[in-house]
């Protein structure tokens, strides 16, 4: 298995209110916002596909200036603020 597999990920959010603008922010992209917009599409959520090296990852989502989890993540863990990250394996 060489080190530098990669493999494309989706990632939808879908808000429960009408959102503006929506980022995905994570240790792939050293959490910064704007990095990774996302994109609206015709039901009202957010997506993008974004292709990533195999290994652990913990995400959230920038919606409209607030921090969110993805309710469709099968992992989470604890981040230092005392709040949760999603988890996303890739590979």
């Amino acid at each position: 298995m060489a080190s530098n597999t990669q493999e494309w990920i989706t990632l939808t959010f879908s808000p429960s209110g009408a959102m503006k603008q929506v980022c995905l922010v994570g240790d792939f992209n050293q959490w910064k916002v704007g990095l990774d917009p996302m994109k609206k599409i015709t039901d009202g959520s957010f997506r993008i596909t974004k292709k990533l090296p195999w290994g652990r990852y913990e995400y959230k989502f920038y919606a409209d200036g607030i921090y969110c989890d993805d309710p469709q993540a099968r992992d989470q863990t604890v981040n230092s603020f005392g709040t949760r990250n999603s988890v996303l394996k890739v590979g």
